[in-house]
């Protein structure tokens, strides 16, 4: 229940500007070793973020203190308190209450509450990955929570790809080979049925969903690799590329207007963007001769792209006109880029450490992590949107 919020217009850290600042902050925590465990899982949210300095309570410098009183009560039941100590203001009074097995999303939801009092922006914290473990004969569709926690797995049959949420976060698309065709599937995360979306002779491999609902796929049905897009729930379906080359990797821009892909048209693998009724290609990458699997920010400036250099595929950035690029990765092999749904941070799959993971990395490169055990080959992430 909320007991009091006295949040005003303030932004304390603008997360949009070139070069931020670390807001220095004080946490404290009284409770037992539940309170612990909030406070620990809070602090490595706003740590990995990049904007906040963590202080231990009483230390000079901090410009905003948070108290979190904690106890166990038929559950877990949290007080928060966040103090401007600059204007001596309290500008947070919140309970939060949950069942005892949700202490991480209690604290996930309290990271949530301070990054937006921060930024007014809304936090990641409570948002998904979709992911799939690799295991040879079987590929494993899963999802867990953004820090590589409560991995559930959704799929276990057959070999299970390129997972992608619907713009609201209730379905998830992917493409099954189950007997000898690979087939499109959706899934409902409310009552976990899925339903076959798309089936042809072929390989048909799933895209991203644009805001209406429209899927975007490619498909070999015909004969060459084309792109298509599916309406996931009537059916409706459009062919949008016709030519002599391979076309697949097709993601809606954020407002749906355009799409992003992969085509060999000009002798190898290459960006392009196109509207979305399937008008108007335009080439966008032009350095290296092997760019693929596009992903488009949710802000609509940048698509992060796989690029090989060097004998090994790393992670661009490039600006949706073309104006700018810029390299992400430098380690190992860095492949299946996907944007947290506020377009601050990446995931990704990488092999760097020897074994397959994946990693979360500020848009800057900075933060890298890994948030999959060694040991698992996990790959082919994707963020969701945000979770209600």
């Amino acid at each position: 229940c909320l007991l009091l919020t006295a949040v005003d217009a303030k932004v304390y850290i603008d997360i949009t500007a070139p070069a931020l600042r670390k807001l220095p902050i004080s946490l404290a925590v009284t409770g037992h070793q539940e309170g612990r465990e909030i406070l620990g899982i809070v602090k490595n949210n706003l740590n990995f973020t990049g904007i906040f300095y963590p202080l231990e309570q009483g230390a000079p410098g901090a410009e905003l203190s948070v108290r979190i009183e904690a106890k166990t009560s038929n559950g877990i039941i949290a007080d928060v308190f966040v103090v401007d100590l600059l204007e001596n203001k309290e500008i947070l009074r919140k309970r939060y209450s949950a069942p005892a097995k949700l202490l991480r999303a209690v604290a996930h939801s309290i990271s949530n509450d301070i990054f937006k009092i921060v930024t007014g922006q809304n936090g990641v914290f409570r948002t998904k990955l979709a992911y799939v473990i690799d295991y040879g004969v079987e590929k494993e569709l899963h999802i867990m929570d953004w820090d590589g926690y409560n991995s559930q797995r959704l799929v276990s049959k057959g070999l299970n790809l390129s997972p992608h949420w619907s713009h609201d976060g209730s379905y998830i698309a992917y493409s099954s080979q189950r007997d000898r065709s690979w087939e499109i599937y959706i899934m409902n995360l409310t009552t976990y049925k899925e339903k076959r979306l798309f089936s042809a002779e072929g390989l048909n491999l799933s895209g991203g969903f644009s805001p209406d609902g429209l899927l975007s796929f490619s498909s070999s049905k015909e004969g060459r690799q084309e792109i298509y897009v599916i309406h996931h729930k009537d059916g409706w379906i459009k062919r949008l590329t016709n030519s002599l080359a391979i076309n697949v990797s097709p993601v809606f821009s954020p407002d749906g207007s355009h799409i992003a892909f992969v085509s060999n048209r000009g002798g190898s693998p290459q960006i392009y963007v196109m509207k979305s009724d399937g008008n108007s290609p335009k080439r966008l990458t032009f350095e290296g001769s092997y760019n693929t699997s596009p992903a488009w920010s949710p802000r609509g400036d940048w698509i992060a792209f796989v690029g090989r250099k060097g004998g090994h595929s790393q992670i661009f950035l490039i600006k949706w006109d073309g104006s700018e690029m810029r390299q992400l990765t430098d380690k190992g092999n860095n492949e299946n880029p996907t944007f947290s749904p506020d377009g601050v941070f990446l995931a990704f799959d990488s092999d760097r450490d020897g074994s397959k993971g994946i990693y979360i990395t500020r848009i800057n490169g900075e933060g890298v992590k890994r948030i999959t055990p060694k040991g698992i080959k996990a790959t082919s992430p994707k963020w969701s949107t945000y979770i209600k």
